[in-house]
């Protein structure tokens, strides 16, 4: 993990506690009361996983920025070479081709009168 991603993880995990405290207070409810305070460490956990997945975007938003990141890179999305992609391009070539030589054909048919 590089230190940037701790920083990001460890600043946005602070902030996501503070907001849960505050939600918790402001809706009258006690995190620290002893038959509740077990919801409120599982709130904990949720916010670890949402600051970890905050600090990941973040790092490639800043990477993209850089242009350090994918070199197609927009945002945060990556133009990824997937099978399927290949797949599809090169069915559409041959959809294109088949396509003109039953242009050309109709059209050397007409010419000559064959039709």
């Amino acid at each position: 993990m590089s230190r940037r991603f701790l920083l990001l993880s460890s600043g946005a995990f602070v902030i996501c506690v503070i907001v849960v405290l505050l939600t918790a207070y402001s809706v009258g409810a006690d995190p620290f009361h002893p038959r509740s305070r077990h919801i409120w460490a599982l709130s904990l956990v949720a916010a670890a996983y949402a600051s970890i997945r905050v600090a990941m975007i973040a790092g490639k938003i800043i990477d993209a920025r850089n242009e350090e990141g994918d070199a197609g890179a927009f945002g945060i999305f990556g133009k990824k070479d997937h099978t399927i992609d290949r797949r599809l391009a090169e069915r559409k070539a041959r959809v294109e081709a088949a396509q003109k030589r039953a242009k050309d054909t109709d059209e050397t048919n007409k010419e000559t009168g064959d039709e």
